[in-house]
């Protein structure tokens, strides 16, 4: 690892077990953020964000900001999409995060690339592909708990693997 936390993938000197503990607790917020929204579980979900958390979409969905900040905005707002999606459009929606790859991990923060893949289940068995893109999440540590303080989603064209996000613009991590 790199004085900016850089992981290089392959590279074992980072797989100690204290590393691999925290790699582990990291991987399950971002997989769990999409199995509670697809479950409608939105308080649940809320403890996977940071009080002062920034969620982005780029570009967002028809009813959708493209910005929302506050854990309580956006559990809120995801609550409008998923009943939205269920009660007007009828589709129950099913997330399927994959080829999660841990680039920084450092003493309090943790940056993740993953892609995403939503499929719609309706009530008459249709299914179909609705969404396809990345996350880049920027995780806080508080206390023993990894919290998501900041996600984008790349809807259309994937991300530049590093540096993804601007950290000058991130919430204080200490």
């Amino acid at each position: 690892m790199s004085e900016t936390n850089w992981l290089q993938p392959g590279d074992t000197a980072q797989i100690d077990p204290r590393t691999l503990v925290q790699r582990t607790a990291v991987t399950d917020v971002v997989v769990a953020a999409g199995l509670l929204f697809d479950s409608g579980e939105f308080d649940a979900l809320g403890t996977l964000y940071t009080e002062d958390a920034v969620f982005e979409m780029e570009p967002a969905p028809e009813g959708f900001p493209t910005t929302v900040t506050t854990r309580e905005k956006i559990t809120a707002g995801l609550a409008d999409l998923w009943r939205l999606n269920r009660e007007t459009v009828g589709v129950y929606s099913r997330h399927a995060t994959s080829n999660l790859l841990i680039t920084r991990l450092g003493a309090d923060t943790a940056e993740v690339y993953s892609i995403f893949t939503v499929t719609g289940v309706y009530a008459d068995g249709r299914f179909e592909l609705r969404r396809l893109g990345n996350y880049v999440d920027l995780l806080r540590r508080e206390g023993t708990a990894w919290r998501i303080a900041h996600r984008r989603l790349h809807m259309l064209a994937p991300p530049p693997l590093r540096p993804a996000l601007d950290h000058s613009r991130e919430p204080a991590t200490r």
